[in-house]
């Protein structure tokens, strides 16, 4: 159970101005009539509001704003909500991130997207079969109810926990028409990659008592088995655990087989050595990301940018793979189809790596 002083500590004055200093960096763009110009304008006289409402349990989200922003559906807080929401997510990190399982790597201190690739290149020599997925719309598929309920196993406050319930029963504004949400989380809202990491704790400790490895990314999860009879029980205790939590795999994702015939995990392709290459879905994203920011009118420096950090993602990961002193292949194949928008910023940005 965590502190019950919790709520003291989200009101606080060095948790608020933390928060009010990320939402002025992440809204620095926003429209100049968005509300977040109020909100700096008036920080010092919004502040103490805010504080009070906390503490007094009276603190209540207004509606959330939904756009579609290409594939996505995103939900946009009001300032002052997205200020509050990351205060929670700030002080609910720092005391539940430690208590959770070190196999969910997103989480902050268990090591991230490298961590999880690192240790799935150590042990792939080790087993000979794979298990790989995901969860199908994992944030839309959350239940409120379990959710809410695996809250409540570690925080007793009961202004913070009215607080989650607002920010899981939240009402959206689209177009006009206002809707209660009764199931999933806020996509794109700072305390949900946390709610997201708790929900499949379950998961997590079901699988460390296999003795399998096994490792997870948000929703993404790896189960290496040296036999195949362990490794259908593996995938039974899986299923039966995300049966519990109602929510399902996605078919297309989902692989069960030899580790040889190769699987891609957080964007990479690993067979039997380790990493091999590039999963074909992640270099068709960058070249559609890089020609869409060339058709909105981005200049090469900002295209050459985006392109600068992916291929230091590309280098970043094959350092850590086993094949990092014989394999060459994947940054000459991602620059050919990367095509003209990628020449482009390799002749007018000087930095851009050759």
């Amino acid at each position: 159970m965590l502190p019950t002083d919790l709520m003291a500590e989200i009101a606080s004055s060095e948790v608020l101005d933390q928060a009010y200093l990320w939402l002025c960096d992440r809204r620095k763009d926003y429209s100049p009539n968005n509300d977040v110009w109020t909100l700096r304008w008036r920080w010092r006289e919004i502040k103490p509001q805010v504080q009070q409402g906390l503490l007094s349990g009276s603190y209540r989200f207004a509606a959330v704003e939904r756009f579609s922003s290409g594939e996505d559906t995103l939900e946009i807080w009001s300032s002052q909500d997205a200020l509050v929401l990351k205060a929670l997510a700030i002080v609910l990190t720092r005391h539940l991130a430690p208590q959770m399982p070190k196999t969910c790597h997103h989480l902050a201190g268990n090591g991230g997207e490298m961590a999880a690739v690192r240790r799935l290149c150590q042990e792939i020599p080790g087993n000979a079969f794979v298990f790989r997925s995901d969860v199908k719309s994992y944030y839309a598929s959350i239940d409120h109810e379990i959710l809410f309920a695996q809250l409540k196993q570690h925080v007793a406050d009961g202004h913070l926990l009215d607080l989650l319930w607002q920010y899981l029963r939240r009402t959206i504004y689209d177009g006009g028409q206002y809707e209660d949400v009764k199931q999933g989380i806020s996509l794109g809202c700072s305390l949900s990659p946390l709610m997201g990491a708790l929900y499949l704790t379950p998961l997590d400790e079901r699988m460390a008592a296999t003795g399998l490895f096994y490792v997870r990314f948000m929703d993404d999860w790896v189960v290496l088995a040296p036999t195949r009879w362990k490794l259908r029980a593996a995938v039974q205790c899986v299923n039966q655990t995300l049966a519990e939590l109602q929510v399902r795999q996605h078919p297309d994702k989902t692989f069960v087989g030899r580790i040889s015939r190769g699987f891609d995990f957080l964007g990479y392709r690993f067979s039997a050595p380790g990493i091999v290459g590039i999963a074909k879905q992640t270099v068709e994203r960058c070249v559609e990301r890089t020609n869409r920011l060339y058709e909105q009118g981005a200049d090469a420096v900002r295209i050459g940018d985006y392109v600068r950090r992916w291929w230091q993602w590309v280098r970043t990961g094959l350092a850590v793979s086993t094949l990092e002193d014989s394999v060459d292949g994947p940054l000459p194949f991602a620059a050919a189809v990367l095509g003209k928008s990628f020449r482009l910023c390799q002749s007018r940005c000087r930095w851009f790596p050759r």
